[in-house]
């Protein structure tokens, strides 16, 4: 993103000149038929191009076409998904909508229900990535990345918390992690040998 440039969406392809539906509504949109099982993945592609391409009707594209016109969307206009995302993601735009409707509004005083259309994908991703610490979405985010410290007689009960933070707000379909289930196990060893202890 640059802001020196215009978002005019339009690309050329094959001689034919591409018109992009690139509203932040319609991306996410993609995301959630790329899960649905419902389709195909030829169904898939012909919803996909329909979706993405606002004068699909217009082109006369084969299928082979089509879905070299899709994969290369997907590889140089970035989307679905968080083109900013390098490594470990620790957000879902379905599972967080809800946090990150309510952390739009509180920090830009933006609905994004009265937005769907308006809002390109690059400006929301750019908006999404500059809330501030004290929002819903960025406290669960830092929840999620947290690291678990090594135990010590002095955070028993940070550990806890944070472990219990972490259960809470993890990803659907995510394992705890290595680090999480042996702070967990330790957890629970404590609890039982401060049990065993009382009732000596």
């Amino acid at each position: 993103m640059k802001l020196t440039e215009r978002f005019t969406d339009e690309i050329i392809f094959r001689g034919h000149t591409i018109k992009l539906n690139l509203a932040f509504d319609n991306v996410l949109r993609v995301d959630e038929l790329l899960h649905d099982d419902t389709f195909d993945e030829y169904e898939k592609l012909d919803i996909l191009y329909e979706m993405l391409v606002k004068n699909a009707y217009e082109l006369e594209l084969s299928i082979e076409d089509i879905a070299e016109l899709i994969g290369f969307l997907f590889d140089r206009v970035h989307y679905p998904g968080n083109p900013e995302s390098k490594g470990k993601s620790y957000y879902d735009f379905e599972q967080d909508a809800g946090f990150i409707y309510a952390s739009f509004l509180q920090d830009y005083k933006i609905d994004l229900f009265e937005m769907q259309g308006k809002i390109h994908w690059h400006k929301f991703l750019a908006l999404l990535e500059g809330l501030s610490d004290d929002t819903k979405f960025k406290e669960v985010v830092a929840i999620r990345a947290q690291k678990i410290p090594a135990p010590t007689k002095y955070n028993v009960e940070e550990r806890k918390r944070i472990i219990e933070l972490k259960r809470l707000y993890r990803l659907k379909n995510e394992k705890p992690s290595l680090e999480e289930a042996d702070a967990a196990l330790t957890a629970i060893s404590d609890s039982i040998k401060k049990s065993y202890k009382k009732g000596r």
